[in-house]
């Protein structure tokens, strides 16, 4: 079986899920009205710039992305097209950590919540969304040692 087609399978399924359909309907949405397009436009501008100095120096400075940041509240607040753009966005980022979630302890093993290093109060959310990945079946435990959990910063109240 080529991986290269289950991949392409698998984008094609994506591409009629709910999220990723309202995505391209809030964007189509957006580029019909002048003003909300222009003002995406300088939003998507001012990302690229970011990405692109992400990409060449590792490192943006802290006012840039402040200034991004405080654009797209302004964005949201003044275009109602722009803000439901982003709250799809929203939803489409979950979905895809869902599907890249899946895909990981698929290939390497299922945690159990009580192995993650979160707070006690989320382990149980946690743990139904290890079910749900795992679609009831059994997959191959990944075991969580302290190794891995060397340099991996936790604030002082988590117990690991």
């Amino acid at each position: 079986m080529n991986y290269i087609t289950k991949a392409r399978e698998l984008g094609e399924a994506l591409s009629q899920t709910p999220e990723i359909q309202g995505l391209k309907a809030a964007e189509a949405a957006i580029m019909a009205d002048p003003g909300s397009k222009d003002a995406f436009a300088e939003y998507q501008e001012k990302e690229r710039g970011i990405v692109t100095t992400q990409m060449i120096s590792k490192v943006v400075p802290e006012k840039e992305t402040i200034a991004l940041l405080d654009l797209k509240v302004r964005l949201m607040n003044k275009y109602p097209l722009i803000k439901a753009y982003f709250i799809q966005q929203q939803s489409y980022e979950k979905l895809m950590a869902m599907v890249n979630l899946t895909l990981t302890t698929t290939m390497h093993g299922m945690p159990s919540a009580s192995d993650l290093p979160i707070p006690d109060e989320f382990k149980g959310m946690a743990q139904q969304i290890l079910d749900k990945i795992g679609g009831g079946s059994s997959l191959e435990k990944l075991h969580v040692s302290p190794e891995m959990l060397k340099g991996i910063k936790l604030p002082p109240n988590l117990k690991s």
